[in-house]
Parts: C-alpha cells; structure tokens; sequence
C-alpha cells in the first residue's frame, strides 16, 4: 500500500488516522471493509478521505465518490446515482431484473416500481462486479444529509463487503444531526489537533506570520484545521483579522460568507444554482444559466471555493460549509427563483423536477402540484414510499382544489399504512384531511378502514366503512382508479376476517362490477377467497404467467399481491424468490409483513418446519414493534401449526390461545378458525383424535364445504381423520363426498393429494389401496412432504388391517423417514407405532442407518463424547449431535445408554 505521509494536504498530527486508513485499505483490498469517519466540521474528515482517495488510487484500487447534499437530502438515492453513474458498462453486465431496478430506482429508466431490497441487492451486485475487475473504494462525505434511501443502500452495501473486495469509506459529522450509525461498520473519532499539532501546521503553511499571531489563531481555531487555515489566511502580520471570533465552525461560516459577500452578483447567482442543483452537473448548470456562460465562475476558482472538474463535466464545492453559507447568503426569493430555473431544465426527470418546483412555489398551483404528485408517484415506483408520501403532502398543500388536496392527502394515508409502515404519519395525515373542506374521499375511507382492521383487528367497522363507499364510487360507469383497488382490496380483507355470508354476500355482489380482474387485483383476491372451485384452468394459467413475471417485478405491491392469491391455490414456491426480496432489509416495512407471512406459509407447506417457525417469530416481532397486531396474529398461526407438525404441542397450544384470546373478542372468525385448526393438527399428531375431531369441527361443519372459508378446505383431511378414528363414519363419508364434489384436485398436487386421503380414509380397504396407489403417482407431489408422508402412513394402516404386513412395512417404514427428515417427531412416532403393530420389532423398524449414523452410533455407544466422536471423524459436535438426533428415533430409544442394546438387536435382525 502506498504510504500516506503527512505532507498530503498539509496533514500534521494524523499519523494514528493515516495508520488506521492504511489498515482499512489493506483490508479493503483483499477482503473488503468500512470504515465510518466521524467529528466536527472542519475537524479534517473531507482532508482524510483526500489521502486515503490518493493512496487507494496509487495502490491500483478503483475510487468511486459521492457526498451528501444538504439541500438535496429530499432525493431519493440521490448519492446513491452518483455512486453507480461511474459504473456504466458493468451496470450493462448485471442481470436483467437488477439492472433494471437500479435504472428505474435512479431514473435512469422506466418500469414499475422496485421494492427498496431490490435495488439494495441490485447496487451490491454492481458494485460487486465492478471489483471483481480491480479492488473498489466508495467514498462518501456528509454522510450526516445523505438521503435515506441511499442511507439504507450505503448501510447494506457496508455490512456485506466482506470477501468482494469493496471498500466503504465514509465520512459524518459528530452530533445529533449526525444520527445514521451503521451497525456493524468501524468508527474513527477524528479529534482536533493539539495545540503543538496546530502550531506546527500553521508554521509549515504561514511563515511570514509572526510566532504571536501565530498562537493567537490556534488558541481562536480550538485545535480545529480548516479554521487554523481560514483564519491564517486572512490575519495579516499585525495580527488583525477578517471577520468575527467566537467559536471555529461558526468563525469559518462567516469568512466564507465574507468571501462570496465579495463575488460578483452573477457569480453569487451561478454558485446558488450550483448549491441548490446538488450533483454539480455543468451540463444541467449551463442550461439553467443560457445564454451566459461559465466565465462568471471563474472569480470563485481563483479563490478557491469552487472545483470544476471539466473531463467529468462536474463542480464542487471546496467544502460543504461553503455551500452551505452560498444558500444561507441568499434571499428567499432568490432561493425560489434558482428552484424554478431548475425545475425548467430539468423537465425529463420527474423526481427531481418536482422538487425544484415544490420549493420554487409558494401559493396553491395545479400545475405545480400536478407535477410533485408526479414525482411522488416516480418515488414510489423506485422503491421510496416515505419520499413518496413527503411528495405527496405537499403536493397537497400545492392544490388549490380542495378536493384534489384530500385526494392526495388520502392517497400518502395509505401509502404510509400500507406500504411504509409508518402508522404515525398516516393517523397525522387522515387529521388533516378532516380540516379540509369538503366530503371524505373514498382513499381517505380506505386508509382508515385499514388503520382500524390493521391496529385494532376491529375489522367490523373497516367493512362497515367501505362497504357503502365502495357502492356508491362504483354505481356508475368509468374507470376504476386506484383509490378504488385500494378500497377493495381492504374491504376483501375485512370480509377475510370476519367470514360469514353476511359480509361475503354484497362483497361478491360488488366484485361483479370489475371484470376480467388482473391475477393481483382485489377482485381476484375476493373470488378466490370466496370459493377456490371459481379459479377455473384460463385463470390459473394467468396467475402462473403472472408468477413467472415476478422474477422481474419491481413493484412491491405487485409482489404482495400476487403473492397473496397464490397462497391460495399452492402457488408461493415461484414467489418465494420476489417475496423475499420484499422482506429482507427492505425500507417498505408495511409490506415487509404480508411478506413474512407468505414466506412463513411457504415453508410451512413445504414442512421446512424450523424456517416456518423462524420466519412467523421474524413476523410477530416485526408487528408487535411497529404496531400491526392483526399481522402477528397471523404468524401465531403459522407458528402453532409448525409446532403442530413438529410434535410440540404445548408451544403449539400456547399460540393458538393467543389467537383465541386476541381474535375471539373482536369477532376475527378466520383467525379463531385458524387456531383450532392447529390445534386439531397437532391432536392428530399425539393420536387424540377426540380432541382433533373437537377442534376440526370449528373449523367447518362436517359434510359442508363452505364458502368463504378456505380453511375448510385444508383441513377436510383432519376432520374425516378424527371423524373415522372417533366411530362418526356417516360424517366422515358425507364431508369426504363435499371435498370430492368440489373438484379442488386440478388446482394443484397439494390439493390433489388432500383429496386422495379424503376418499381413501371413507373407502373399503380394497378401493381405499387403489386410491393411495393413484395418489402417489400425482405430478409434483415432491413439493409436499408432509402430505406425502399422511399418504404413506394412511396407506399403511390399511394395508395393516387387510394382514398385508410386509407391504405395511414399506409404506409406513417410507411415512416414518419422510417424517424424520422434516422433524415432524409425533407423526414419525405414529408411524413407528404402525410398524411395531406389524410385527416389527423396534431395532428392525430403524436399521436403516446411513454409513456416517452407524459410525456416530457406534463410537456413542462406547463410550465417547460428541467432540471425541467429532475430532476422530473430523467432523463438528454440532454435527454429531444431528446425527444422533436422527439415529434415536430410528433405532426407537431416547438415549445415549440404549445405544449399544439397540445396535446389537439391529445388527441380530440383519443376519437373520
């Protein structure tokens, strides 16, 4: 690495600084690091960033920069364009859905919007590839006004440097307008110098001054560089000075004030377009100042305040405290006009134009507001719903209609709810609208009816709200508008929850209006919850081409939503992808929820019971924090039922009784159904089948496979279980011929395979085999362990009854792996007792050891611990303990001391 001396920019008293950025860029080079520079302003974090910049440069290492705008901070990813416009060509490299949400996140492109992760994994994939070529360094000062969504970027690019060759090298000020803090990233407190530091800098740079003078200005500058330098130069030998005392930053301010107090006014008027344009374009500068041109900026190169940099056609600032006190010199009306100049030119980017207009307008103006709802719209699209609802405000306090304000008002209240989880923000902005003159527009009804059914589960009133809102918007022909989708989708949530004929009724009357409906509208979400039988094959075509596009959608809700209906129709394994770009690290919190709950779903259909467990914990966590309770609800559902499965039943049963207690009060029916589905799931699994028929007639009435209620239709096997293995076998036939008339099995080899346990469990034993043997040749029925694993055992217990106990034995021995391979520990048990029944006897039923268990199972029943087993077989305890995990219930014992007795009686049966 090439040495950083202290002669760089008159670098006195930074040797521990300099050695730490030699240490970083070492890392940086060959693994990757960030390094987080902090202090005052002027302290010399902007001089240290110049020398690590020049060190990285001569060690080969490729040098990207970027610097937070005081004035621009409103942008979405504002620093973050200025990182990735170097990085053309290997933005031209990386995979179409990345490369186009970052284009379309930048405004360097169109499209719909992307979901914050996506451009978060987009940008760590650019950068990524940009240092696969040479080491990369991103260097970012001011980090303090960055905007938050390139804060949220440069945070998540930090944390993941690590073995990429990435080097993250920022810059903020100490204090309280200093707050972003990445987690997980190193700091360096860059202290003033010392009084000897600061008078051996002031010798080296002013040796014409006298020693006196000398010490009088590092006694005023406080150990503080920029300050020592300003002040230096304009003190003359007697020792007077240019402006006023008081403290460093505030000094510094006023000389540079001071000196563009000097400039000519046309120069003063460049140097604010300048501030206020922020990315230093002189492209955008030259059309906001035409027909004059750059001459005039040449009096503020000459005294060092400005640094144009014509190969790149950019300028900067000298320091940010120069242009900040280029704006804080400037009148109001000057501030707007320079706004509107660059409104003007900037007519082919919406995001930024809206904000140039929206401070260049001081009273209500259509066309201005038109422009900004534009721009918030533009924010959205590019994964920023908290930029888009700021936009949205003002566009609103733009309006000079009334009506046009609450429409936009209404439409931030439920971006705010839904999308950024900001419950505050929309409860504030629903206040504000009742202000406004003028009836409540249907968008305001939305937000609030979803405020109520999200916060207080009271999802009577959300209906209740909407229902008469939603008649009256579409009584009359004309398009539906989005304020219209969002009303329904929330009202269909509402009758979700409550259930009940009463709500479904008018609800499918009303979803009538909305013909041939998009895979994700709130109609197609309303017909399938309805009745699943209505999704006919033409429309699960298009939910499936639909699902395939999601590999490449950009837009959140788009996600959500599709997501959402897949759920319903065994469609989220192709949405598994998209939806946890959604969730993870993501800035649209709202969404982040909905989210988790079909990720939790997801691998609960797909018994990956742990992650089941793990992502509905993630899910009751993130709801409990921001206030969504009806969303943790849901992962308590989620979470009993992965316990169910796995055989814990009293964790099983503890979060069902939140559901009951939460859900039951406020008459949240699906949800309450949902509970004493789980519960009879896991009462299956233990062989309570009195509990499980208890339970599984809550959820749906025995021979009615009901609307409105999707539930019924998953649980029809449990109940036609419990209701065979408790003598009520005129029940069970009449509830398996509902599921059979139905004709669910064509939507999917889940459901397909739902329906042969149903038939199978009320047949005669001779049909019954038939039945199970067709279910097992089902297409893709791989996608369904738990399911596979009922068939096998459900399978085996008939052939059981018929005296058929070898061809039992390979039937429940196939139930019993499949239900150690998920962890499903009662179910396995139940088929271990099924085997047994056969005849088998315990060391039989678990002989089958892989190599690697028997040689674990082996050296444990000797004698040795897990990390003697695990040093002898180079393997880790941790994988040892997997192991025996997997062998107890195999060999049918509990512990370490039945080893050698169990291995014995496998190995007799062997040879017999």
């Amino acid at each position: 690495m090439a040495a950083m001396g202290d002669a760089r920019a008159g670098l006195v008293g930074r040797d521990a600084e300099l050695a730490a950025l030699r240490a970083f860029l070492d890392d940086a080079r060959s693994d990757g690091a960030a390094l987080l520079l902090t202090g005052d302003p002027g302290v010399g974090k902007t001089a240290l960033l110049d020398a690590a910049v020049d060190a990285a440069a001569d060690a080969g290492m490729r040098v990207i920069r970027g610097s937070g705008i005081e004035f621009e901070s409103e942008l979405g990813f504002a620093v973050l364009h200025q990182l990735v416009l170097p990085l053309a060509a290997e933005l031209g490299r990386l995979p179409e859905s990345q490369r186009a949400a970052l284009e379309v996140a930048l405004g360097l492109g169109v499209g719909n919007a992307p979901s914050q992760i996506a451009v978060l994994n987009a940008a760590l994939g650019l950068f990524a590839e940009a240092a696969a070529d040479d080491p990369l360094l991103l260097v970012i000062d001011d980090l303090h006004v960055v905007d938050q969504p390139s804060i949220a970027a440069i945070g998540f690019i930090a944390r993941r440097v690590h073995g990429r060759r990435i080097g993250v090298l920022a810059a903020r000020r100490s204090g309280p307008d200093g707050a972003f803090r990445p987690t997980g990233v190193a700091e360096l407190d860059v202290a003033p110098l010392t009084d000897a530091d600061s008078l051996r800098l002031l010798a080296r740079r002013f040796a014409h001054l006298p020693k006196r003078v000398l010490s009088s200005v590092a006694d005023d500058a406080q150990g503080n560089p920029l300050a020592l330098l300003e002040f230096a130069g304009t003190t003359g030998a007697s020792g007077e000075r240019a402006g006023w005392v008081g403290g460093p930053a505030r000094d510094v301010n006023a000389l540079f004030s001071a000196r563009i107090g000097q400039l000519p006014e046309r120069t003063r008027d460049l140097l604010l377009l300048a501030a206020l344009e922020g990315f230093g374009d002189l492209h955008i500068l030259q059309s906001a100042i035409a027909p004059a041109g750059f001459d005039d900026l040449a009096p503020a190169e000459r005294d060092h305040l400005v640094i144009v940099a014509e190969d790149d056609h950019t300028m900067r600032f000298r320091h940010p405290l120069v242009r900040s006190a280029v704006v804080d010199g400037s009148t109001a009306e000057q501030r707007r006009a320079a706004h509107r100049r660059l409104a003007d030119v900037l007519v082919d980017r919406p995001d930024r134009r809206g904000v140039h207009l929206a401070k260049s307008t001081t009273t209500p103006d259509e066309s201005v507001a038109s422009v900004v709802e534009v721009a918030a719209q533009t924010r959205l699209r590019r994964g920023d719903p908290g930029g888009a609802v700021a936009m949205l405000r003002r566009a609103a306090e733009l309006s000079p209609d009334a009506g046009d304000g609450r429409r936009r008002l209404s439409q931030a209240a439920y971006v705010a709810a839904w999308t950024a989880g900001e419950l505050d923000t929309s409860h504030e902005l629903l206040d504000a609208i009742k202000g406004v003159p003028g009836g409540q527009p249907i968008g305001a009804t939305a937000a609030a009816a979803l405020l109520v059914l999200v916060t207080e589960g009271d999802a009577d009133t959300a209906y209740t709200m909407l229902m008469p809102a939603l008649e009256a918007a579409t009584s009359v022909d004309g398009p539906r508008t989005g304020d219209v989708e969002d009303a329904l989708f929330t009202l269909t949530l509402a009758a979700d929850y409550l259930g009940g004929r009463e709500y479904w009724q008018p609800l499918m009357d009303l979803v009538g209006r909305f013909p041939d409906p998009s895979p994700a509208s709130a109609a197609t979400l309303a017909r399938v919850h309805h009745d699943l039988g209505l999704m006919d094959n033409e429309q699960l075509r298009r939910l499936d081409a639909a699902i395939d596009r999601l590999r490449d959608e950009t837009d959140t809700d788009i996600v959500i939503r599709t997501a959402l209906v897949a759920s319903y129709v065994d469609r989220l394994p192709g949405c598994r992808e998209s939806v946890t770009r959604v969730i993870r690290d993501g800035g649209a919190v709202g969404s982040s929820m909905p989210g988790l709950i079909y990720l939790a779903l997801d691998h609960l259909y797909a018994a990956r019971l742990s992650a089941a467990s793990d992502a509905a914990a993630e899910l009751i966590t993130l709801s409990e924090r921001t206030g969504y309770p009806l969303w943790a609800q849901v992962g308590h559902y989620a979470a009993a039922m992965a316990a169910a499965e796995r055989g814990d039943l009293d964790e099983s049963i503890e979060h069902c009784e939140r559901i009951w207690g939460w859900s039951g009060p406020r008459r949240v029916h699906r949800l309450v159904k949902c509970a004493h589905f789980a519960r009879a799931r896991a009462a299956l699994g233990v062989a309570d089948f009195e509990t499980a028929h208890r339970h599984a007639v809550e959820v749906c009435t025995p021979g009615e496979l009901a609307r409105f209620n999707p539930e019924a239709v998953w649980a029809a096997p449990d109940l036609i279980e419990a209701a065979v293995r408790t003598g009520r076998i005129d029940e069970a036939r009449a509830h398996a011929e509902a599921f059979r008339s139905a004709g669910l099995e064509r939507i999917s080899s889940r459901l397909a395979l739902i329906s042969g346990l149903c038939s199978a469990a009320v047949s005669e034993p001779d049909e019954a085999v038939r039945i199970h043997e067709e279910t097992l040749t089902i297409p893709g029925l791989e996608e369904w362990p738990f399911e596979i694993g009922r068939v096998h055992l459900a399978y085996g217990e008939v052939l059981r009854r018929q005296g058929r106990a070898r061809d039992a034995r390979r039937q429940l021995d196939a139930a019993r792996k499949l239900f150690a391979e998920i962890g499903a520990r009662s179910w396995e048990n139940r088929a271990n007792t099924e085997l047994r029944a056969t005849g088998m006897s315990r060391a039989q039923s678990g002989s089958e050891l892989t190599p690697q268990e028997l040689e674990v199972a082996r050296l444990a029943a000797s004698g040795l611990s897990n990390p003697q087993i695990a040093e002898r077989l180079f393997l880790s305890p941790r994988t040892v303990s997997s192991h025996l995990y997997r062998v107890f219930p195999k060999l049918g014992i509990t512990s370490r001391a039945a080893l050698r007795d169990a291995l014995d009686a496998s190995a007799d049966a062997d040879r017999q």
